[in-house]
């Protein structure tokens, strides 16, 4: 520890002995890099997967979700390994120490590409809900530049300002999804859930990708494991990866059992029609705009957290504020091309969830490898 003197008060600031200088980095806690994830990547699953999912495996979808919840212990202990492997080392500096200067680089750009993928997905779907249901009057332009100006104020302030924000986001949200819920029970058909596999195994193997898709994103947590206060275990993992199978889960199964199996495949935002339905007492409905408040919330963090994770990623001291200023600016860009809603979703089923999985698996496959072979010759030595 290094104590530094400031006018009449006296800081006290961690000294780092692997770096030889004060470390100012300000930490959080692992309850709070729950919080977050569980925002961001809660409204992937609550909002962007549902209508992909009921699409290709229609009345069935539920079943994926409890298909791959069951398979996701293999993968959470990976992940909780390599977590305990990295001790704290930046991101940077561990796959520099573990792969060599090259293959470092080559996954820091691929790093950077998927979180602004990320972060431009849920951005363009806020957008396009936004101008199509409560807002269908206002510039894109002007939606999509102050929104984004919002977000990257909260990155730049740091992770602990989106930890924050996500304390006060996170309670209300799950206050307004248990109310919705509870609203809606009068109108579901559980019998609707029924029969399975009554188009055989395939729309399961069809659906696999967004719901996996949904939670490898727990894997983000290596990219920014370096400022948490101490490192992240299965039993916890496990249970955040339970919290958001629910996620998918309940708004899935809520819409079948709603609307039915094809009227809900056919439905571009199925957690916003439930909204619709909520109906409290002889005198009070119409309390959709509850939704808006959920989904911005979700988004809010998503895309603070990107570009956040886009400066981390690159580490430049002097210039923190540059990836994110660049990557805030190509997803500005990117949202006002000429795209439509439809190519969107083809493009998310096609390219971006599969190649997601694929890429998240391996890389956590290489990394788990390498650190068995790295702790083999450690010990043999």
């Amino acid at each position: 520890m290094k104590m530094k003197k400031m006018g009449k008060v006296m800081v006290l600031l961690p000294f780092s002995a692997s770096q030889g200088k004060v470390s100012l980095m300000p930490k959080i806690s692992v309850l709070q890099s729950y919080m977050i994830i569980i925002l961001s990547v809660g409204l992937l699953n609550h909002v962007i997967i549902i209508p992909l999912l009921l699409g290709s495996s229609g009345r069935d979808a539920w079943l994926v979700v409890l298909l791959v919840l069951i398979a996701s212990p293999i993968w959470i202990g990976i992940l909780s390994h390599i977590l305990k492997n990295m001790n704290g080392m930046h991101v940077r500096d561990w796959l520099k120490q573990q792969f060599g200067m090259v293959l470092s680089a080559t996954l820091i750009v691929l790093y950077s590409v998927l979180v602004w993928l990320m972060g431009l997905i849920s951005f363009k779907d806020t957008i396009t809900w936004t101008i199509a249901t409560y807002m269908p009057q206002s510039p894109m332009l002007v939606l999509a530049g102050t929104t984004l100006f919002g977000c990257f104020f909260a990155a730049f302030q740091g992770l602990r300002t989106i930890a924050i924000l996500s304390g006060i986001l996170l309670p209300f949200v799950v206050i307004l999804g248990d109310l919705v819920m509870t609203a809606n029970f009068q109108f579901k058909d559980y019998t609707m859930l029924f029969p399975l596999l009554e188009n055989g195994i395939s729309p399961l193997w069809k659906g696999i990708p967004y719901v996996a898709g949904g939670l490898l994103e727990l894997s983000l947590l290596i990219l920014f494991q370096h400022k948490l206060t101490k490192k992240p275990g299965f039993k916890s993992l496990m249970l955040i990866c339970i919290i958001l199978s629910g996620l998918t889960i309940g708004p899935l199964m809520g819409s079948i059992t709603m609307y039915g199996p094809d009227e809900a495949a056919h439905q571009r935002y199925p957690a916003f029609e439930q909204w619709r339905m909520v109906r409290l007492g002889e005198y009070v409905e119409h309390v959709d705009f509850f939704s808006i408040y959920q989904w911005l919330s979700g988004m809010y963090i998503r895309v603070s957290l990107s570009l956040l994770l886009l400066s981390e990623l690159w580490k430049l001291q002097k210039y923190k504020w540059l990836p994110m200023f660049l990557g805030a600016l190509f997803m500005l860009v990117a949202t006002l091309l000429p795209i439509s809603d439809m190519l969107f979703q083809d493009l998310l089923s096609r390219y971006y969830f599969p190649s997601f999985c694929v890429f998240t698996i391996g890389v956590m496959f290489v990394y788990f490898v390498r650190i068995l072979i790295s702790t083999r010759s450690k010990r043999s030595n």
